[in-house]
């Protein structure tokens, strides 16, 4: 564990990507945990994850622009185009090892996009902190909203167990009535025509709310998000050229999840910026739901990623020496 410290910490103040703000030195067997620089997240969260092992290692950068669904100043490593937003920095952190939590807080998505563009776990939840207070605002498409906080996590059983510490939420013993897209190996669910994920965001709110009511957990597809398009609304209000690059950078679902006041977890896919994504109304029964479900899903494990982007040596290999 001290060797894994040392070695995330070192990084950690290199800092490869820009996307450290502050370096804290907690213990040397924590769970290293970074937090998106917004004052949304109260200490008290990371208070109740102090006794169980997780320790606050990282402030992250966000989106220079408040709630901005692009980071026009860091660069997702996989891909090279501009990082989702506007938890970006902390889904990088995340990404290359730096941390093995990230918290950040998500209005449209700014969680989940960021965790999908570089395949590890997002999730989000309302009932994260629920009793904080809550600044309301209005988005880009005029829709009023508060926000949720969230996890990211490489590992599955990290995000879990920050789940259950901050909610006390834990798996049920089966996943319930579940809605989906399309069949899925191994799961028993009914499948129905969703609506179309890139419509409006207040068409699709009203539809994600009304369905999550006939469920215990819908199940769809989502991505590749912003590998084809520039998924960002300031950009996208333009005019029709700019509605269909935004279009192409398949942020769907995602958007309005918070905005439903749903529960939502991104389980990675094989394909790049590509998740299975499960939503439930933000109760304690169907999220039990909800975590039971995701068991079923196969976890991805990407060889070449871990081997180029989570060896923290290779960050430090001595370059040209001048004799």
């Amino acid at each position: 564990m001290k060797d894994k410290y040392e070695k995330q910490h070192r990084l950690a103040l290199l800092n490869p990507y820009q996307s450290v703000v502050r370096v804290f030195d907690p213990d040397e067997d924590s769970i290293l945990v970074g937090i998106k620089n917004v004052a949304s997240i109260p200490n008290t969260l990371m208070k109740k994850l102090e006794p169980h092992g997780f320790g606050l290692h990282t402030i992250d950068k966000k989106s220079q622009l408040a709630g901005r669904a692009v980071d026009t100043q860091l660069i997702n490593p996989i891909t090279g185009h501009y990082m989702s937003g506007s938890s970006s920095g902390t889904a990088l952190n995340v990404f290359a090892g730096i941390n093995d939590l990230g918290i950040g807080n998500d209005g449209g998505g700014s969680v989940l996009a960021p965790a999908m563009c570089v395949n590890i776990y997002g999730m989000i939840s309302k009932l994260i902190e629920k009793d904080r207070n809550i600044s309301l605002k209005a988005n880009t498409d005029g829709i009023v909203a508060g926000n949720s906080i969230g996890f990211m996590a490489r590992d599955r059983e990290i995000l879990f167990k920050a789940f259950e510490i901050a909610t006390g939420i834990t798996k049920a013993d089966g996943y319930g009535k579940v809605f989906s897209d399309q069949k899925y190996e191994g799961i028993d669910s009914t499948i129905i025509d969703v609506m179309e994920a890139h419509a409006p965001r207040n068409e699709l709110t009203a539809y994600l709310k009304d369905v999550l009511k006939q469920c215990d957990v819908l199940m769809v597809t989502e991505g590749p998000v912003d590998l084809f398009g520039f998924g960002d609304s300031l950009f996208g209000h333009f005019d029709s050229r700019t509605q269909e690059i935004q279009k192409a950078a398949n942020k769907g679902y995602v958007r309005v999840c918070n905005i439903a006041e749903a529960t939502a977890l991104a389980i990675p896919q094989k394909g790049l910026g590509m998740a299975t994504l499960l939503m439930c109304e933000s109760r304690n029964d169907k999220i039990a739901r909800l975590l039971k479900l995701s068991e079923k899903i196969e976890h991805v494990h990407d060889e070449l990623i871990e081997r180029y982007f989570l060896d923290i040596d290779s960050y430090f290999n001595e370059g040209y020496q001048v004799e």
